[in-house]
């Protein structure tokens, strides 16, 4: 390139000395010379350009193309099909459900069928039912227990001296009967306990004044705790967490109830969406084969061009796709509120079309944000299950605290006893020895002129009985 700025530098100084020549040339040479010079300017400044664009062009090299980067041409195939413009409208017939029998079925009645065959209404409904049989069960308690036996004993014993009463063996019979009546006191955390026992006895021993004998004991009994047990102890935790359980699982039927009842209005709602979407979509699909119609009568008159058919036909083809879709969700929406409300997957509801016959209700409630706060915190069960969770807990803690007091109780005893039998006639071997005795000391007293002493008797029995 500066070889060529330098060649055009060298025809100006040459055109230069031509114009310095004598005024006597001729006027043709002089402009012949002009033109030729002019001539080769032009070419030289042509070459200057091609040069100028010759590196960028080298720098920018046209890509060449590779074999898989060229097009491919889709072949054809079914030249001769065309789709069927008089096709009827989509049909509305769905697999396992009879479209001729419809089931009306409003909103309060689908709740009602929810509540009656949802498995887990059932459950939660069985868990508050356990939760009172345990409750009655623990305050079981509290009920006084009462407890008997009886029994029946023989005993021979052998007799080494005539002091054991008998001669050869001492024989003993005895049939005892005792019950007992105890129990806990509901307040102060006391117990009571009544003990009665009865003893029928028959015995061969000569010392023996009652043959057979009775002999009866009854006895009361009753512990105060005044440290430990006596604000709480195990049965009453008992039935304060009882107590507790059944509210919890009342506040989660309540909560399974809410859900289902939730449940329900979104899928009845969702169905009524479905069916009128699917309304829609068919008006749709109506609309666009008219429009089809007159567009391809104003192509006929040469009013629209052909192309204006094609767009008509792909926007016939995209509302019958919709209301496809549409029935798709139809029967999605029918099968998640059949599930809901259906018993099992043997009921007839599942043969039949559901149509919901409940009018939608547009108007807004009228709530101030402060009351929509205080129903929200008055009526989520689960605020009141953690409640009754940390109630637990606090009673647990009460208990265990009052573990941790010493043992000190106040214990008062009463019983009687008592003795019944029939009088034996047996001499006590005793008696010989000091009635010969007794008689002897009254002849010298009678002698001597002194009081005698009154009969002795012959038997050991106590004057009192």
């Amino acid at each position: 390139m500066d070889y060529l700025i330098m060649k055009l530098r060298t025809i100006n100084r040459r055109g230069h000395r031509g114009s310095r020549r004598g005024k006597g040339e001729l006027f043709s040479a002089t402009s012949a010379e002009t033109s030729a010079s002019s001539a080769v300017k032009f070419f030289l400044f042509a070459a200057l350009l091609c040069l100028i664009n010759a590196p960028t062009q080298a720098q920018e090299p046209s890509p060449t193309p590779s074999p898989q980067q060229q097009t491919l041409s889709v072949p054809s195939v079914a030249t001769d099909y065309r789709a069927n413009p008089n096709k009827p409208l989509p049909s509305l017939n769905r697999i396992g459900v009879d479209m001729a029998e419809q089931k009306p079925l409003a909103l309060r009645e689908a709740i009602t069928m929810a509540l009656q065959n949802n498995k887990d209404i059932e459950v939660a409904r069985d868990n508050v039912k356990i939760a009172e049989y345990d409750l009655l069960t623990v305050h079981g308690a509290y009920d006084p227990k009462f407890s008997a036996q009886s029994y029946y004993e023989r005993i021979k014993t052998p007799a080494a001296s005539f002091l054991s009463g008998a001669t050869g063996a001492v024989e003993t019979a005895d049939f005892t009967a005792t019950s007992r009546l105890e129990g806990l006191s509901p307040k102060g955390g006391g117990n009571y306990r009544v003990d009665f026992s009865a003893v029928r006895a028959t015995t061969n021993n000569t010392f023996t004044a009652l043959n057979p004998q009775y002999p009866t004991a009854l006895t009361f009994n009753f512990t105060q705790p005044l440290m430990r047990g006596f604000r709480i102890d195990l049965p009453r935790r008992q039935i304060e967490v009882a107590k507790k359980n059944l509210s919890l699982t009342d506040a989660q039927f309540r909560q399974r109830a809410i859900e289902v009842i939730t449940s329900v209005q979104r899928s009845y709602w969702d169905l009524v969406f479905a069916l009128r979407n699917l309304q829609i979509q068919r008006k749709s699909v109506q609309d666009a084969r008219t429009q089809l119609e007159h567009n391809r009568r104003l192509v006929a008159e040469g009013q629209l061009a052909p192309i204006d058919i094609v767009a008509a036909e792909t926007q016939l083809a995209n509302f019958e796709q919709a209301e496809f879709t549409a029935l798709e969700d139809v029967t999605r929406a029918e099968n998640n509120l059949k599930n809901l409300v259906a018993e099992d997957q043997h009921s007839p509801l599942w043969n039949v079309s559901v149509v919901p016959t409940d009018d939608v209700d547009l108007t807004p409630p009228q709530a101030s944000l402060s009351d929509a706060m205080k129903a929200a915190t008055e009526n989520r069960q689960e605020l009141k299950q953690s409640d009754l969770a940390r109630e637990i807990n606090l009673l647990d803690q009460k208990l265990y605290r009052d573990q941790t007091k010493p043992q000190i109780d106040l214990v008062g005893t009463y019983g009687v006893v008592g003795n019944a039998g029939t009088l034996t006639s047996a001499v006590s071997p005793f008696s010989l020895t000091t009635i010969q005795l007794v008689t002897r000391v009254n002849q010298l007293s009678a002698l001597a002129g002194l009081p005698v002493l009154p009969p002795t008797p012959t038997t050991s029995i106590p004057s009192n009985l």
